[in-house]
């Protein structure tokens, strides 16, 4: 019975030893399997976010090269201006040296104050080679009233500058430098670029020579007024007083404008930078290096933009389009066809949204180009050609922005008109209309009908005195709008939208 009772425990002892060991040896595949299960998760997650960055790394731009390449076409120009004003005359200037007056003016001035005293302006800007052969594009602006120019290119070497041709239109010169095999910057057809895309601006702000900036196109076919030929690209990439002339560059490094202006309330950089198009640059340079001038043809006409009021009265659905206000005589518009009245929606083909569309359509086209209009005339769709014609400075007027008008507000019907007199119709200009005696009201003032128009024309009929302008008002009845056609001093005529209460 003891043998049986040692035997039991020792059978019972083996037992609880082999547990043991089975446990353990289980607890430890299961420790080292969850250990490995959680390295080779962090190693996954690891290599993941490497990829990640990796992945995020290959889709941006690399800046760097585009700089090697394109930083060796963008130049630095200064100016000097001899007939800039003297800060003091000569016959003083020797009496101040070691007066308290010169040390307040070198405080004032600093390294700046001989340049000042001599009188010899000196300006600072940027510039793009455009050819091998030393032809560069700037803005007029930074070369404008300057007596000497000189370019300092990036391996430190400079050169006198001569001006080859000169396009105040667009703002932009072209110059000519004595070298050869140069870097040189190609361009970019700008009109495939998109807002959004990267852009990289190089230049000199504040005379600091081949500084890189970066941003975003931030819209296209931006009108400023002044240089009414160009569709501006607008970005925000800094721009600051000396980038001027400067190129505008995609992520290849190609050239898609010259930056050339901001809007600013400081003088500094707020985040609005425009650049000429590359496709403008390139046609204006083609036309100034073989005249050194650029020739543009013209339609002689007036145009404004539409306001809902006066596409109501058009019978438009929408303000898209440019309203011809007035047809100058035997000009391009005129032998085309075009009456005022009519409504410009397209222009060689393509889309016109705003009165401020045409110009830069008109501008790049060569002379004597034949191009498809369609205009909107009595609710129908009108298609008519015409041939553009060199533009005289003499008719400038009919392309200036005064033509443009601003919108019109609801209006009224209250307003006195008379009969024009013999002495009115003698200078041939006034056949027809009524003369504005008073405005009634705040409606007609607001219109822009004011005393002293003349207003010729209603809802498209010509009016030859008064009592048929009265009847022509009684005729619209209950029509929401009507317009009136103006005629001012200076050979001026408008369209006005009068909104009855």
């Amino acid at each position: 019975m003891r043998i049986l009772s040692v035997n039991h425990v020792i059978l019972q002892v083996m037992a609880f030893l082999l547990f043991g060991l089975l446990t353990t040896s289980t607890i430890a595949s299961s420790t080292q399997n969850s250990a490995t299960q959680n390295s080779a998760t962090q190693n996954s997650a690891t290599q993941n976010s490497a990829t990640q960055n990796a992945a995020t790394q290959n889709t941006l731009p690399n800046f760097n090269l585009i700089v090697d390449r394109a930083g060796k076409s963008v130049v630095n120009i200064t100016t000097f201006d001899k007939d800039a004003k003297k800060l003091v005359p000569d016959d003083v200037r020797g009496d101040l040296e070691g007066t308290p007056l010169m040390e307040v003016l070198k405080q004032m001035f600093g390294d700046k104050l001989e340049e000042n005293l001599s009188g010899k302006g000196k300006g600072l800007g940027s510039g793009t080679i455009i050819s091998p052969d030393g032809y560069i594009v700037t803005n007029y602006h930074v070369i404008d009233g300057a007596d000497e120019i000189y370019v300092r290119l990036q391996d430190r070497r400079e050169f006198t500058a001569k001006v080859m041709g000169k396009d105040t239109g667009t703002d932009l010169v072209l110059l000519k430098i004595d070298a050869n095999n140069l870097p040189y910057l190609k361009y970019a057809d700008s009109n495939l670029v998109r807002v959004g895309e990267w852009v990289l601006a190089i230049g000199s702000p504040y005379g600091f020579e081949n500084t890189l900036t970066v941003g975003v196109v931030s819209a296209t076919g931006r009108s400023l007024g002044a240089e009414r030929y160009v569709p501006f690209i607008q970005t925000d990439a800094a721009i600051n007083p000396g980038n001027s002339g400067g190129p505008l560059l995609n992520i290849q490094g190609e050239m898609i404008g010259i930056n050339s202006q901001i809007i600013t309330e400081t003088g500094g950089f707020a985040g609005l930078s425009f650049a000429v198009p590359s496709n403008v640059v390139q046609a204006v340079v083609m036309q100034l290096q073989k005249t050194g001038t650029v020739s543009r043809g013209w339609l002689g006409l007036a145009f404004q933009d539409l306001n809902k009021d006066l596409a109501e009265s058009f019978g438009l659905q929408n303000t898209k389009g440019a309203l011809i206000s007035k047809v100058m005589p035997n000009s391009p518009a005129a032998k085309a066809g075009m009456h005022e009245g009519d409504i410009i929606t397209q222009f060689n083909g393509k889309e016109v949204e705003k009165s401020t569309d045409l110009p830069p359509m008109v501008g790049l086209l060569p002379l004597n180009t034949i191009v498809p209009i369609k205009v909107f005339r009595d609710a129908k769709a009108i298609d008519l050609s015409l041939v553009l014609s060199k533009h005289d400075d003499e008719d400038e007027s009919a392309l200036r922005k005064e033509f443009i008008l601003s919108r019109a507000d609801k209006l009224h019907q209250e307003i006195a008109v008379r009969d024009l007199e013999e002495f009115e119709l003698d200078d041939g200009v006034n056949k027809n209309g009524v003369v504005v005696m008073t405005v009634h009201g705040k409606t007609w003032g607001d219109s822009g009908v004011r005393r002293g128009d003349i207003i010729t024309m209603l809802n498209g009929k010509l009016i030859k005195s008064a009592k048929d302008f009265y009847t022509y008002i009684h005729d619209a009845g209950n029509k929401k709008t009507m317009v009136v056609l103006v005629s001012r001093p200076g050979d001026v005529q408008r369209f006005f939208a009068v909104r009855p209460e």
